[in-house]
């Protein structure tokens, strides 16, 4: 039975990435939106 708990886990490799990928780019957001109106 417990072995079938490791694919329920809620720990999970994307969201941590993802949360790591959002703290960057929080910072960065308006350089980000300034490269993008600026090559528009």
């Amino acid at each position: 039975m417990q072995d079938d708990n490791s694919s329920h886990d809620p720990f999970n490799w994307g969201y941590l990435i993802a949360a790591l990928c959002v703290l960057l780019a929080l910072p960065l957001m308006h350089v980000i939106l300034g490269w993008f109106v600026f090559y528009l």
